[in-house]
């Protein structure tokens, strides 16, 4: 058969395409019934949250069924590279719903590359037995691997009541050599691709010294709070400098590694410029200058691991300062090095709101719905000063600001702006309720994108006070727990004003 020239193409594109699926078939053994399972890929990408700025992992869900009376389930994902893929069991009664308690579920961490064709057999006890391309990759994760080091800690013993937990070091030891040597019996036995070795050698380093770190942080903090003396936290600090190596970027997977990654770049750039209580522990625009030349120069070797340290300073410059000069420089930096991507426009707007929301400034109109259905803007608040806590989850700040509102009933409009993704009215109207000088305010998810774009809405800076006049007084509030100092100050000043 004859193809057109664009037509051959067209063809081979697809054929390629379809090389790069993975496969994996779910099979419930004979006498297993009445489980629910979910497989979620997670993939190292930057993308916008509502709430912090950038995540780093894109979940996508592939493939969810409810298995109490067919045996077989199939799911098939597009992939270009390896990824790790979620795998979570639920037991559920039979004709019951399956969203059961998270305490009942299972799960388990897949490595799975491209052209695989693996079956995954479920036990009633949920245990799993693999088939198929690389089934000795999923046989020693399942074997050795909980799905974070956390899930280690009480198996070993840990006592979080306890200051010392030295007790359970000879143990995270034993784990590691135990993997190790399996590890090294396994490459002797079958062929291992450079990602998983990556991956796998990532995760055993990284979780055994950041669970000695953990235990060593405990013991010297004891009673006298989260403040370390310099020393102490040299001492802390010097288990990521001593024990963390870049390995090959498929490392990356590991969510421990890439947390050590950066702190490979920052433990040494803290010395030189210090972060403190009066800045919120920030860091200076001079240290993240420093962090982003020094991560474009160590990382040059590794393409994905610089694109990644890059993009999370310049994330961390528009997230976390107010003052954008840094951000403008460092996304200068990044356009000329990553000029298509897609990031751009993101980090561009997210400054512009930023510096739309400077002290003294008009604050942004919005239009939005109360408790009544009744559509209020700003300006029709304006009288009295105004504090708007932007609320990512429902009746977030509800147990810190009832004192407050009785402290300053009548001087001070306290509003009550939900932001919380894919909430209804009639679900957020239900757990509001009518009080003096409060006002409760709905937002849809297409109107808190509007807010984002022009309050810079974030959960860690969730509070703007406003005078009784529109302006600005203050943006960049913190959120501080049990009591919010910085708030209960600003406040103050307001009133006088």
């Amino acid at each position: 058969m004859k193809y057109p020239l664009y037509g051959l193409f067209a063809l081979l594109f697809a054929q390629v395409l379809k090389a790069q699926n993975a496969q994996i078939t779910l099979k419930m053994a004979p006498e297993a019934t009445n489980f629910s399972v979910s497989l979620v890929t997670e993939k190292v990408k930057f993308q916008p949250s509502p709430a912090i700025g950038l995540a780093d992992v894109e979940f996508l869900n592939i493939g969810y069924f409810e298995i109490t009376n067919q045996k077989i389930a199939n799911a098939e994902v597009e992939l270009t590279e390896p990824q790790l893929v979620r795998l979570q069991i639920v037991p559920t009664a039979a004709g019951a719903s399956a969203y059961q308690p998270v305490s009942q579920s299972f799960n388990r961490v897949l490595f799975i590359s491209p052209n695989d064709k693996l079956t995954v057999t479920i036990h009633p006890n949920k245990s799993l037995t693999f088939e198929g391309t690389n089934a000795y990759y999923q046989e020693f994760l399942r074997d050795y691997f909980k799905e974070n080091l956390y899930e280690y800690l009480p198996v070993f013993g840990y006592k979080p009541t306890k200051n010392d937990n030295s007790i359970i070091l000879p143990k995270v030891d034993s784990l590691q050599q135990a993997r190790l040597q399996r590890f090294q019996t396994l490459k002797s036995q079958q062929p291992i691709s450079e990602a998983f070795d990556a991956y796998i050698t990532a995760t055993i380093n990284t979780e055994a010294y950041l669970t000695r770190q953990l235990v060593l942080d405990k013991k010297i903090r004891e009673s006298q709070g989260v403040q370390l003396k310099a020393t102490q936290r040299q001492e802390v600090e010097n288990f990521t400098l001593q024990n963390f190596k870049i390995l090959p970027d498929a490392a990356l997977m590991s969510e421990p590694y890439r947390r050590e990654l950066v702190n490979h770049i920052l433990i040494p750039i803290t010395k030189k410029y210090p972060t403190d209580s009066a800045q919120r522990y920030i860091l200076s625009g001079e240290a993240l200058q420093l962090a982003y030349q020094e991560s474009d120069e160590q990382l040059r070797a590794y393409s994905k691991q610089r694109a990644y340290l890059l993009t999370h300073w310049v994330d961390y410059a528009v997230a976390f300062r107010s003052d954008m000069t840094a951000a403008h420089s460092l996304l200068e930096k990044f356009e000329r090095a990553y000029p298509s991507s897609e990031l751009l426009p993101y980090f561009k707007q997210s400054i512009t709101a930023k510096e739309g929301m400077y002290v003294g400034k008009g604050a942004p109109n919005f239009l939005l719905k109360d408790r009544d259905g009744k559509e209020v803007t700003l300006q029709s608040l304006q009288g009295k000063p105004i504090c708007i806590a932007f609320c990512f989850n429902l009746k977030q700040h509800e147990l810190i600001f009832k004192p407050l509102e009785e402290a300053y009933k009548g001087r001070l409009t306290f509003v009550y702006l939900n932001v919380t993704p894919n909430t209804s009215f009639e679900l957020w109207h239900s757990l509001t309720e009518n009080r003096p000088s409060v006002v409760h305010l709905w937002a849809s998810d297409e109107d808190a994108q509007k807010l984002k774009e022009t309050y810079a809405t974030t959960m860690g800076y969730p509070f703007v006070l406003i005078d009784a006049q529109g302006k600005i007084v203050e943006r960049w509030i913190p959120q501080e727990f049990p009591d919010n100092k910085t708030l209960q100050k600003e406040l103050s000043g307001l009133v006088k004003k």
